[in-house]
C-alpha cells in the first residue's frame, strides 16, 4: 500500500493583488506538494534504490578484499607447516611446488593490498557518485513538477485567448450579415481561433508529458499522487554573505570532490610508478602529466565555480526586478478593470469591453504567478548550487 505524505502549507499566490493562503487537507491526502518530492524520491524512486545498493556492494567489496588477504596469508602460513615436515628425498617435488604456490599468493597478495589501499576511494567515490545521481533524480523530479505548473498558466492564457476569440467571432459574423466586414475577415479569424486551440492541445500535452515524467520519478505506480502548486515567497534576498555561500558550494560541490578524489588515486600511480620504474621511466613520467593535468581542472572548476556564483545572483537579482515589474502591471489593469466594471454599469460601454478588460487582467495574473515560478526555480537552483549540484544556467 502507498503511504501518505504530510502536507506542506501552499505559499500565498497574488489574487487581485493580494496574498491569500490556500491548506491542503492533510487527512489522508495524495496531493504532492514541493516540499514532499526529496522524502518521496528518497523511499519510491528506482534509481536511488540502485544507487543504494551500488553503496552497499562497495562496502562488499571491501570487505571481501580484506578476507581475500586474510585468507591468502592464512595459506602461506599453513604452506610454512606442510614444508617444515618435509625433508626426504622423495618430498623435494612437493616442496618445489609450495614453494612456487607461496611465491604465487606473495605476488597475489602484494596486488591485493595495493587494491586494499586504493578501495577506501573507491568507495568514497561511489558514495559521491551515487549521492549526485540521488540529487539529480531529484532535481529532475522538480523540474518536472514546475514544468506542470508552468504549462497549466500557459494553457489558462491560451484558453482566455480562445475565449476571447470565440466572442470576436460571434459579434464578426454578425457584422458579416450585415455587410459590414468581408467574409476574408470572418476566416482569418476562424484561423486563428484554429491556431490557438491547436495550440492549446499541444501545451496539455506538454503538461501531460512533464505530469507523467514526475510520475515516474515518484513511482506512482498506481497513479494515486495529485501534483499540487509551487510555493512562492515574496522576498528576493538570498545568499547575503557571498565568502560563506562560496566556502559551502565548494566544500560540497561533487564535481569538485569528484575531482579531488580522481588527483589522490593519481598520486598514489605517480608514487607507485616512480617505486616500481624510476623518475626517468614512461610510466613515471605518463602518471606525472596525469596528475598535473588533473589539478589544472580541478583550478577550472573552482573558477567556474566562482562565476556560477555571480551569474546565479545576477539571475535572482533579474527575476526579482522581473516580477515586480509585472505586478505592478497587475495593479494598473486591476484598476482598469474597476474602471471597465464601472462603465458597464453606467451603459457606456458593452458586455465584450468588460470581457476584454477582465481577458487583459486574467492573463496579466498569470504573467505574475509565472514570473512568481520562475523566480522560485532560480532561487531554487542556487540553494541546490550550495548543495554541492553544478548549476545549470
Amino acid at each position: 500500500m502507498k503511504k501518505t505524505f504530510g502536507i506542506s502549507v501552499l505559499s500565498a499566490m497574488l489574487i487581485l493583488g493580494q496574498p491569500i493562503m490556500a491548506y491542503a487537507n492533510t487527512t489522508d491526502s495524495k496531493i504532492v506538494n514541493f516540499d514532499d518530492i526529496g522524502s518521496i524520491m528518497a523511499q519510491q524512486n528506482l534509481q536511488v534504490g540502485i544507487n543504494q545498493n551500488d553503496r552497499l556492494d562497495s562496502n562488499v567489496g571491501l570487505s571481501l578484499l580484506k578476507k581475500n588477504i586474510r585468507d591468502m596469508k592464512n595459506r602461506i602460513d599453513d604452506i610454512a607447516s606442510e614444508r617444515s615436515d618435509l625433508s626426504g628425498a622423495s618430498d623435494t617435488p612437493l616442496i618445489i611446488a609450495l614453494g612456487a604456490e607461496k611465491r604465487a599468493l606473495l605476488d597475489n597478495i602484494k596486488i591485493l593490498e595495493r587494491n586494499l589501499e586504493d578501495m577506501p576511494t573507491s568507495v568514497t567515490s561511489t558514495d559521491f557518485a551515487a549521492s549526485l545521481s540521488d540529487d539529480t533524480q531529484t532535481r529532475l523530479a522538480e523540474g518536472a513538477f514546475i514544468a506542470h505548473n508552468k504549462l497549466a498558466l500557459a494553457a489558462s492564457d491560451i484558453s482566455i485567448g480562445i475565449t476571447t476569440i470565440q466572442d470576436q467571432l460571434v459579434i464578426m459574423q454578425l457584422r458579416e450579415k450585415l455587410g459590414v466586414v468581408s467574409h476574408t475577415s470572418v476566416d482569418d479569424l476562424q484561423t486563428k481561433l484554429t491556431d490557438m486551440q491547436t495550440k492549446l492541445s499541444s501545451t496539455k500535452l506538454q503538461q501531460d508529458a512533464s505530469t507523467r515524467q514526475l510520475k515516474d520519478l515518484l513511482n506512482d505506480q498506481d497513479d494515486s499522487l495529485e501534483i499540487g502548486s509551487i510555493p512562492y515567497t515574496n522576498d528576493g534576498l538570498i545568499g547575503t554573505d557571498e565568502d560563506v555561500d562560496l566556502k559551502k558550494a565548494l566544500e560540497n560541490s561533487y564535481t569538485i570532490n569528484l575531482q579531488k578524489e580522481k588527483i589522490v588515486i593519481l598520486t598514489s600511480t605517480l608514487a607507485r610508478a616512480e617505486k616500481d620504474h624510476g623518475l626517468s621511466s614512461d610510466e613515471y613520467k605518463h602518471a606525472n602529466y596525469d596528475l598535473s593535468n588533473a589539478n589544472i581542472v580541478l583550478s577550472q572548476q573552482k573558477d567556474k565555480l566562482n562565476s556560477d556564483y555571480a551569474s546565479l545572483k545576477d539571475d535572482i537579482d533579474k527575476k526579482v526586478g522581473n516580477l515586480r515589474l509585472e505586478e505592478q502591471k497587475l495593479e494598473d489593469k486591476k484598476v482598469a478593470l474597476s474602471e471597465a466594471q464601472l462603465k458597464m454599469s453606467l451603459g457606456l460601454i458593452t458586455r465584450l469591453d468588460l470581457d476584454s478588460a477582465m481577458a487583459d487582467y486574467q492573463l496579466q495574473e498569470d504573467t505574475v504567478k509565472t514570473n512568481q515560478i520562475d523566480l522560485f526555480t532560480a532561487k531554487n537552483g542556487f540553494y541546490w548550487f550550495l548543495k554541492g549540484m553544478p548549476s545549470t544556467t
